[in-house]
């Protein structure tokens, strides 16, 4: 839908890389920038023949200065403000529905007064539906607590019912689906604030979610077409102050070279290249420090003892100076009275690598991360031949800054949980994915996209195999440099001696000679 939009409806009447056009009745026309740069970014991703494709000129479109770009935003906010610009864009087009059209569906919540038995209905339009993790072991325990299970309003928590005089009544609430759109997003409620120790925490538990699933019981009667596939999505790997998103996307028609992968390692053969801490006990493992006899060995079991209950309580990897900071909050004792004896805190901490894995400012149990490692693996064991040979057909690519590699459904199992976890998923409606097949033109290879934009890549393109074709040339060159003989005397029968008064302008068919050593030569 994107690409039937025409240079004219654009606003590009004559130079596409202009902001601002003359009509011809001279009013000054603005482009649709955002659209126009949307356009191109995906052009060049179907057509450039270049292995990645930058996005700084979709980021200006938005308006974003150079700070803005580099700032750790939530993408599923970054989700919500892209389809706003983008429909703001559209407006005044023939696709101003698109992002409605594609994304937005509806609910209708019921409220049923348990003193009249009358039902309210109210319905709420959505361009996503936020599902919450914790608590939750997979995608279809959350979908149901939003849309079949019934909350009680009672006690301070009534309704007012306005058929009953406005009183406070008993009463029922829950929800149904109305309307799906053809793709569904679905974004994982990760981040929490913990009331406790008031600090914010990544829920990094098992998440389990179907790469198909039928909504058919969380949605009203009215709804016929339920039958969803996975084809994306998008996984947070960090804390919750800070991380890097990259994303899964499926290849629905085929377009990629897609080479199936080797199956991601075991944490036995990873293992195997570590080395094993001895089965000594772990205060004989830690490295002693000038002034060890200041302490006992009791009391340095019990700061352990403190730090791994922490640990424990969090589902992801603690930053050192959180988790100081919570340490300091549990006890009686501040760590600086026991500098001394210990070092700091997070040289504390390297003196046990057989309970704590410190990656660069952020600390994990051992027995956490082995725990995850042998859920991954007994996984991986369950996966048969069958399973094996039905994915042929399911091409994944794993979308990672300018690095594009193939993945299998496999790879996306293992971001149930961990601190790589998933964070976003987008269902496509499987019988929409039907009719697009049946209407679509296979001999098309330029998938629609407008006359303009190939003119323009063609160029691009002949201008990278210029390029290409210099730095081959340069890399394959050698020079060699041939000198008459005569310019050479020998010097006691063993040595050669370039004799200067000899040097003059180098004769035909001598002097500096480039060859291709791509080429054959006699």
């Amino acid at each position: 839908p994107l690409f039937s939009l025409t240079a004219k409806d654009l606003n590009l009447l004559s130079n596409p890389n202009d902001s601002s056009q003359t009509s011809s009745s001279g009013s000054t026309l603005k482009v649709r920038k955002i659209i126009v740069e949307l356009q191109k970014l995906f052009a060049e991703m179907l057509l450039l023949n270049q292995q990645a494709c930058s996005s700084i000129r979709l980021t200006d479109s938005f308006g974003w200065q150079s700070n803005e770009t580099i700032d750790h935003q939530d993408v599923h906010e970054l989700n919500r403000l892209l389809f706003d610009a983008i429909q703001k864009s559209l407006q005044g087009t023939k696709q101003s529905n698109l992002i409605r059209s594609c994304y937005e569906g509806s609910t209708i919540n019921y409220t049923q007064c348990k003193q009249c038995q009358k039902i309210f209905k109210r319905i709420e339009d959505y361009q996503d539906l936020p599902l919450v993790v914790q608590d939750s072991p997979n995608l279809h325990t959350s979908l149901a607590n939003m849309f079949t299970y019934r909350e009680q309003l009672t006690g301070d928590n009534q309704y007012r019912c306005s058929s009953c005089n406005n009183r406070l009544c008993d009463a029922d609430k829950w929800a149904k689906i109305s309307k799906l759109p053809p793709i569904l997003t679905l974004p994982l409620q990760r981040f929490i604030y913990d009331i406790k120790t008031g600090n914010r925490l990544k829920k990094t538990t098992r998440y389990e979610f179907p790469f198909d699933i039928d909504l058919k019981e969380f949605c009203e009667d009215s709804v016929i077409d339920t039958n969803y596939e996975l084809f994306a999505v998008v996984i947070h790997k960090g804390t919750c102050y800070s991380g890097h998103y990259y994303g899964y996307i499926k290849d629905i028609d085929h377009i990629g070279t897609w080479i199936r992968p080797p199956p991601p390692p075991s944490s036995a053969a990873k293992s195997s290249n570590k080395q094993k801490p001895s089965n000594t006990n772990s205060n004989n493992n830690r490295n002693p420090t000038k002034n060890d006899s200041t302490e006992t060995d009791e009391e340095i079991s019990k700061k352990i003892e403190l730090i791994k209950t922490i640990l424990l309580s969090c589902d992801d990897w603690f930053t050192i100076d959180d988790l100081l900071k919570t340490y300091r909050e549990n006890t009686t004792v501040p760590w600086s009275r026991t500098r001394n004896s210990n070092g700091t805190f997070t040289k504390f901490l390297r003196n046990h690598p057989d309970i704590f894995h410190i990656d660069d400012k952020r600390v994990r149990l051992i027995e956490q991360m082995d725990i995850d490692e042998n859920q991954m693996d007994y996984e991986s064991s369950q996966i048969d031949k069958t399973d094996i040979n039905s994915q042929e057909n399911e091409h994944w690519f794993c979308f990672d800054d300018s690095n594009v590699t193939c993945v299998t459904q496999q790879h996306i199992q293992r971001h149930y949980g961990l601190s790589d976890c998933a964070y976003m998923l987008f269902y496509r409606l499987k019988n929409n994915r039907n009719k697009n097949e049946s209407t679509m033109d296979c001999s098309n290879t330029l998938y629609s996209v407008p006359q303009w934009l190939i003119e323009e890549i063609s160029e691009k393109n002949k201008i990278l195999e210029e390029k290409r074709e210099i730095y081959e040339k340069h890399q394959n060159q050698l020079s060699v440099i041939i000198y008459p003989s005569e310019w050479f005397e020998v010097i006691d029968n063993c040595r050669l001696n370039l004799n200067s008064n000899n040097q003059v302008l180098f004769p035909d068919q001598y002097g500096e000679h480039k060859f291709d050593k791509r080429t054959k030569t006699n």
